[in-house]
């Protein structure tokens, strides 16, 4: 015969819960992270990469556009990414580390996990980047990273449109 303490179901559920929840979907302080941004980050924002060009001597040119709408905004985080080889749009959250952002993956722009090729490029709450203020807006690159030699792990890649 087995005894079981109501204590310890709830203890075991209690756990359940917490292991439940996506991985990066909670900051360091255990908020949920938001599909929109805090005050001080919102607008948009874009980063021009330029890797050079093809045998033909077509430029490799990709451009990242990110808009940063208030927390209370669906699809307040979205990345558009196009150029050479590349046409997605990525909805994202992100969520505070000090006076940092972070932004992480949460779906495509049609709603799904993988990409039009159905392949899973980005786990829902992948690390993408970081931005942080300083002199310079300084990104941090994770998870997303542009293509071609020579770009560091951090630098000044986004500037703030409007």
């Amino acid at each position: 015969m087995r005894t079981t303490t109501i204590p310890a179901r709830l203890a075991v559920l209690a756990l359940l819960a917490i292991l439940s929840v996506p991985a990066g979907a909670q900051d360091r302080a255990g908020g949920p992270a938001q599909e929109g941004a805090p005050k001080d980050w919102q607008g948009r924002y874009r980063c021009e990469h330029a890797a050079g060009r093809t045998a033909g001597g077509t430029g490799i040119v990709v451009t990242y556009d990110l808009v940063l709408l208030p927390p209370d905004v669906s699809d307040g985080c979205v990345l558009t990414v196009r150029g050479f080889q590349a046409d997605e749009t990525l909805r994202c959250r992100t969520r505070r580390e000090g006076q940092d952002l972070a932004l992480t993956f949460d779906r495509y722009g049609d709603g799904r996990t993988v990409n039009r090729y159905g392949v899973a490029v980005y786990k829902p709450g992948q690390p993408l980047f970081t931005l942080a203020k300083g002199g310079a807006l300084v990104t941090r690159w994770q998870g997303l990273k542009p293509d071609g030699q020579g770009v560091a792990d951090r630098g000044a890649y986004f500037k703030r449109v409007r």
